[in-house]
């Protein structure tokens, strides 16, 4: 298991070459959740505008478990694929913004779900599920080393030939690799 710092928020990038590749039950684990991301943003994109310009808050228990799982792992999404430290900023960044349209929802509109958080919501799932959904698959398809969100920088340094750092995995799939890594599955 890679070493990770004190406080999983923190952004510790390491030099390229430092942390090792995926195996190929790591690289099809992110392949096959990158096309469940890239799912949900087709779901997203073709079904929730409707909702979303109602007065009525989705019901659907996969639309408020994909925004549980997008509050909680934006920071990741943003600090270590945009390569940025920016902490918990991210989070506060979506509910200061939810809040204040809550607020306009309900001088509006008469309830705390409406037009403005609707298309708010959209937005910010689009983005997280397009951006995670795109670093998982082509995670899965160029063997990322280290976290998934390194993906992007990853594909841009083979094409360039610049180096990008890396970053320690955050989340469950680092256990894959480890546990992949003590099997001798991995080059």
């Amino acid at each position: 298991m890679t070493a990770r710092p004190d406080n999983p928020i923190e952004t510790r990038f390491e030099e390229r070459g430092s942390l090792p590749r995926p195996g190929p039950i790591g690289r099809i684990v992110r392949f096959l959740l990158g096309l469940l991301l890239l799912q949900l943003l087709y779901s997203l994109l073709t079904q929730g505008p409707r909702g979303m310009f109602d007065t009525s808050a989705p019901s659907h228990p996969t639309f408020w478990l994909s925004v549980a799982i997008a509050f909680y792992s934006i920071p990741y999404v943003v600090n270590i694929g945009l390569t940025r430290n920016w902490r918990r900023r991210p989070q506060f960044v979506i509910a200061a913004v939810a809040g204040v349209l809550i607020v306009l929802d309900l001088a509006l509109y008469g309830t705390w779900w409406g037009p403005p958080l609707g298309i708010f919501m959209l937005a910010w799932l689009a983005y997280w599920s397009a951006h995670f959904g795109l670093s998982f698959l082509l995670s899965g398809l160029i063997a990322t080393p280290g976290c998934e969100m390194r993906a992007l920088p990853h594909l841009w340094s083979v094409l360039t030939g610049r180096a990008t750092r890396e970053h320690y995995c955050p989340g469950p799939i680092d256990r894959i690799d480890a546990w992949e890594r003590r099997r001798g599955s991995t080059d």
